[in-house]
């Protein structure tokens, strides 16, 4: 079965249409703040881990999307899904934790982390449901 040129082109405007509809609307979903890069001179609102958790309990919104710098023990180090990851807690409480996303230009200090450290980690803070997560993160101490 073969189609006439004119069938043919219909085609293809019309796949071309919808491969660029598709993404418009993909693009304009994940227009957010999380791909901003966190540096060490943005000012923030710091806090300890349960204060921080206590805020948002509060439903302190105005927290959500902002930079805060918040202070923890270091849990774990990890590099799922070619991420880098690190999950603080608050000393002494395994119950309270804090997911922070790392920027790639953490690596040398990723490597000299040990489980027990007390570290400070600069992120945007997305929210928490049971844990507190945190974007694009960089060690500050």
């Amino acid at each position: 079965m073969r189609f006439s040129i004119k069938k043919r082109t219909q085609f293809i405007i019309s796949y071309l249409l919808m491969c660029l509809t598709a993404l418009i609307i993909f693009s304009s979903c994940y227009k957010d703040n999380s791909d901003q890069i966190v540096q060490r001179t943005t000012t923030t609102k710091q806090f300890k881990l349960a204060e921080l958790l206590e805020a948002l309990n509060l439903n302190n919104s105005n927290l959500k999307e902002t930079v805060v710098e918040v202070q923890g023990v270091v849990e774990d180090v990890n590099y799922l899904n070619n991420r880098s990851t690190i999950i603080l807690s608050e000393k002494g409480q395994t119950d309270v934790l804090a997911i922070c996303d790392i920027q790639e230009n953490q690596s040398l200090l990723l490597e000299n982390l040990k489980q027990g450290q007390v570290i400070k980690i600069k992120g945007i803070l997305k929210g928490s449901l049971k844990d507190v997560i945190l974007l694009n993160c960089l060690i500050t101490n």
